[in-house]
């Protein structure tokens, strides 16, 4: 995992879902498909170390879908230069 995620003590053992500092931006990762075909991504981004099973959010049905969401959020830490660069950004 990349050094500038940070990772807290809250959920599982590699959980970074708790943002406790002012400096952290969020970064979310949205899986979108068939149940079958979210379920098989988090055990395929599990199997290579990129996020535990249960760090996942539930799978949520999509209305008038026969598809379904997760999301999971992740915390950065930001640098002095990526509060320069978001500001001029908007």
């Amino acid at each position: 995992m990349a050094q500038e995620f940070l990772s807290d003590a809250i959920g599982s053992v590699r959980s970074n879902s708790s943002p406790e500092m002012r400096d952290r931006e969020p970064i979310r990762f949205l899986i979108i498909g068939t149940p079958e075909g979210v379920n098989e991504e988090i055990k395929n981004f599990f199997a290579i170390g990129f996020a535990e099973v249960d760090e996942w959010s539930p799978v949520t049905p999509l209305p008038k879908t026969d598809l379904v969401m997760t999301i999971l959020i992740r915390y950065r830490k930001q640098s002095s230069t990526d509060s320069s660069t978001m500001k001029s950004e908007q």
